[in-house]
């Protein structure tokens, strides 16, 4: 990574152009207008991301209806303060100790619960319909090689936001 980013910060200034519109060139857009991509916020870990016992690794925020990254940020960070004080809330001051890639790790054990709680923590914080949830579901981790199959146990979720 650390290569790639010398060589593209080089070629840049060897054409004598920022690196995001090297970048963009790398890629095809041949366009002026940029725009920058809608951030996603990883909230909740589970997984053997957190050491908790949700089988999904990673629950995330997703501001698809923001007119701006600026108010994607905005919508992300307000919504996960107020995540935080829910799950503090509901499941104490060590449930918003965070996990290996940054979420929350509380001790939820199903995957619904932990939707639940962000689904609450978007209205509470005023976003219903702006902001989705998207996972990893890092299904390698389902993999069970003593059995030679891969073991879903409890991951059925339907929601409706």
């Amino acid at each position: 990574m650390g290569v790639s980013l010398a060589i593209s910060k080089a070629a840049a200034a060897h054409n004598k152009i920022p690196l995001y519109r090297h970048l963009a060139n790398l890629a095809g857009n041949k366009t002026d207008k940029m725009l920058l991509p809608v951030p996603v916020f990883n909230v909740i870990n589970g997984g053997s991301h957190a050491g908790n016992k949700l089988a999904m690794q990673e629950f995330m925020l997703f501001p698809h209806g923001a007119a701006s990254f600026t108010e994607a940020m905005k919508m992300g960070s307000e919504t996960y303060h107020h995540l935080k004080s829910l799950t503090k809330k509901k499941f104490g001051q060590d449930a918003t100790n965070v996990g290996d890639e940054g979420g929350f790790a509380p001790n939820i054990l199903i995957n619904s619960d932990a939707l639940d709680l962000i689904v609450e923590a978007i209205k509470a914080a005023g976003y219903t319909g702006k902001i989705g949830i998207a996972m990893d579901v890092a299904a390698s981790e389902f993999w069970k090689a003593d059995i030679n199959k891969y073991d879903l146990g409890n991951i059925t979720v339907i929601i409706n936001i």
